[in-house]
This record gives C-alpha cells, sequence and structure tokens, in this order.
C-alpha cells in the first residue's frame, strides 16, 4: 500500500512540474504578445486544470503526513496561491480589466515558481549545493518574469524599451544592483526595480556560502591524500 502511495505522489509531482512549466509558457506568451493570441476560454479552461493539479497534490500531501492541521499551518502559502482566482472572479465579473486578468493569472506562478525548484533540488546532494541550486532556479525565474512583466507594462508608455530585450537587460542589471539606464515609468515598473535588487542581495550571501563549502571540501580531501 505504502509502494502504491509513493508511485501516486510521484506521479502527482510529475503533474505538478508540468503544470508549473505549462503556466511559465502561456504567460510567457501572453505577456510578450503585443496582441492577442490564446482564446479567452482556453486560458480559463488551462488555468482551472493546472489549478486542479496543484490542489489535488496538495491535498494529497497532506493525507499522508499525518501531521493534521500543523501541516495546513505550515503550507498555508501554497495552498492559497493554488486557488483558481482568474475563475472564481471571472464567474462573477465577466468584464475583468486586462490588468486585473493578468494578475489573478500571475498567481498560480508562486505554487508553479515552487514546483521547479523543488524539483531541481531533489538533482542535488549536498544541503548546500541543494541550497545553492534552488535559490539560483528561483532566481532565474524571477529576473525572467521580471523583464516579461517590465516588456508588458513598459512597452509602449517608456520610449526606452524598443522590445524584450531591452527589459532582459533591465533585469539582469538590475538584480545584480548595479542599476539600469532604463527607469520604469509605471508604478509596477518601479516596484519591480526594488524586487529583483533584493533578490540579488540574498543571492550574494548562499552564492559566497556555495563557495566556502566546495572549498573546504576540496581542502580536505587534499588533506586526506596528503595524510595517506
Amino acid at each position: 500500500m505504502k509502494q502504491e502511495n509513493r508511485i501516486f505522489e510521484k506521479f502527482l509531482n510529475i503533474l505538478v512540474l508540468l503544470g508549473s512549466l505549462f503556466i511559465i509558457v502561456i504567460v510567457s506568451i501572453e505577456l510578450l504578445s503585443l496582441r492577442p493570441v490564446l482564446s479567452e476560454s482556453f486560458i480559463l479552461n488551462t488555468h482551472l486544470i493546472v489549478c486542479f493539479i496543484f490542489l489535488l497534490d496538495f491535498f494529497v500531501r497532506w493525507f499522508y503526513s499525518g501531521q493534521g492541521w500543523r501541516f495546513m499551518w505550515r503550507n498555508l502559502f501554497f495552498f492559497l496561491v493554488s486557488i483558481p482566482y482568474l475563475n472564481i472572479v471571472y464567474a462573477f465579473v465577466p468584464d475583468l480589466s486586462h490588468g486585473a486578468w493578468v494578475a489573478l493569472r500571475l498567481i498560480p506562478l508562486a505554487r508553479g515558481i515552487y514546483g521547479v525548484s523543488l524539483i531541481v533540488s531533489w538533482m542535488t546532494l549536498s544541503k548546500v549545493t541543494n541550497l545553492f541550486v534552488t535559490y539560483l532556479t528561483i532566481l532565474f525565474i524571477i529576473i525572467y518574469f521580471s523583464s516579461i512583466i517590465f516588456f508588458f507594462m513598459e512597452h509602449g508608455p517608456n520610449p526606452m524599451v524598443k522590445d524584450y530585450w531591452d527589459a532582459f537587460n533591465w533585469s539582469l542589471m538590475n538584480v545584480t544592483t548595479v542599476g539600469s539606464n532604463i527607469f520604469g515609468v509605471t508604478k509596477l515598473g518601479q516596484s519591480l526595480a526594488v524586487i529583483l535588487a533584493a533578490s540579488g542581495m540574498i543571492f550574494f550571501p548562499i552564492f559566497t556560502a556555495f563557495v566556502v563549502d566546495k572549498f573546504q571540501k576540496k581542502r580536505k580531501e587534499a588533506e586526506g591524500q596528503l595524510s595517506n
């Protein structure tokens, strides 16, 4: 029975990963397209299916955790970002503004990013390497989505954002805390610059810990060879 449960959990993990990647691809297409490419019904249906997979994974892990309500409180954030808010709000307010439509679609991305980073972390053995690779994955996704959201918001109002690569360059320069010669003219664009700078500042201590850990391992290996 336990073996069957593990197989089912692994199957759900694969579905969560595929759903996470699917969300990333679909949101990228929508934000980078200058005109509508995907139909409204397609977006609503896929959004509902992916959120259902996220919720199913959450409740299955809760059921087999044996932690009761403690599991719920510890993972409340992942439960909240798995709810299909777009479908719920659209059912009551069909005439959503485009900004609200996009914002509601971005909420499950938090669960999607976590799903991708979790799978990546499984590929590493060392705790320090695990932390480094996981955060590097999250940082890359933050850079990527900040750039496409910045392009979506600033293309047109901001004459300095001529194409996506201007937005991507802006994102890279801000995450290094160096700053870019492109400045956001919208409130969201200005806020994203702060988020990117904060993400970059968090990355440097983790990178330092990763380098120190590797250096210490190499030194221990060298000392072991000398003693032999």
